[in-house]
């Protein structure tokens, strides 16, 4: 009788569809080519995740294109990979802030309108977050009751290890960050330096599992190879694959669970011991991330 039951049990959670996350893609897209792998990866997985919104993170380089610009061109690029891939994205991409937090900016945006609303509609959703986290900052100090409602995933910062935080993503905007952190949401950390650092790859990898494959897979390569900020090179890091694929299988991913630390002056961690419980990735397996990333994108 036993083994009837076992086996009636295995039956049903075979048949049982695995109910799809709620996701939202913050992503300064257009920044470098890391973003439109990322983008492209969440997009062809959809069998795992339903894609609420994709809003537009702000980003600037020196390079006399304004958050405004760069803005526009994210958005625009987001358009184009939907297209390619042919998802629907009409009410799904939404701009988002055009200043940092740091700067005092305080404004309604789309992007941080569309995130509260989500976040209060459904009981979970996920905000995969892979740029300056201005936008998350931003819903959570407007509507802070969304805290309970939602998990962030951010790609920002360096490992505990290093002795500051200037990365891109963290110090683009210092006080989005620490305003996230203070929040006690539901918190998972993936560090550049030391952790996501370990995507490196190099264009020959890319063009050997992907060219020819697309013509969306013929322009991720371009995009490695040039992405127009920081010149030509044969090998980078795709950084922001890391969150999505945390999200696909977490047993690619060792993590922790830590006392939130508070962030200091310098961007430097200040370790502690009796705050809120964050999650940290302290390592991924990059050959089996890159595997399903390249079969899912060479399909």
């Amino acid at each position: 009788m036993r083994i009837g039951m076992d086996i009636d049990n295995v039956i049903s959670k075979l048949n049982k569809k695995e109910e799809k996350a709620n996701v939202i893609l913050d992503t300064d897209t257009y920044n470098e080519c890391d973003d439109q792998f990322a983008l492209s990866y969440l997009l062809k997985s959809q069998d795992r995740f339903n894609i609420e919104a994709i809003t537009v993170a702000p980003y600037h380089h020196d390079n006399n294109i304004s958050i405004e610009e760069g803005t526009d061109k994210s958005y625009n690029e987001i358009i184009k990979i939907c297209n390619w891939l042919n998802f629907e994205w009409t009410n799904k991409v939404f701009k988002g802030s055009t200043d940092y937090l740091k700067n005092d900016y305080n404004e309604e945006n789309d992007a941080v309108n569309k995130i509260i609303e989500i976040a209060n509609k459904n009981d979970k959703t996920y905000i995969l977050a892979i740029g300056a986290i201005t936008n998350v900052a931003l819903a959570i100090k407007k509507e802070p009751k969304i805290i309970d409602k939602i998990e962030v995933i951010w790609l920002g910062g360096n490992s505990f290890l290093s002795k500051d935080n200037k990365e891109f993503n963290f110090r683009q905007d210092v006080q989005a960050v620490k305003t996230v952190f203070e929040s006690k949401v539901n918190l998972t950390i993936i560090p550049c330096k030391n952790v996501a650092s370990n995507l490196r790859i190099s264009i020959y990898e890319l063009e050997h599992f992907l060219k020819g494959k697309s013509e969306l897979c013929d322009y991720l390569c371009q995009r490695f190879y040039n992405d127009g900020i920081h010149g030509i090179k044969e090998r980078r890091v795709i950084w922001d694959i890391s969150v999505i694929a945390y999200m696909i299988n977490r047993e690619w991913f060792e993590t922790e669970e830590v006392s939130c630390p508070n962030i200091k002056d310098d961007t430097s961690y200040e370790l502690t011991e009796d705050n809120y419980k964050i999650t940290v990735v302290n390592y991924l397996n990059a050959d089996k991330i890159y595997k399903d990333l390249f079969e899912k994108l060479g399909e």
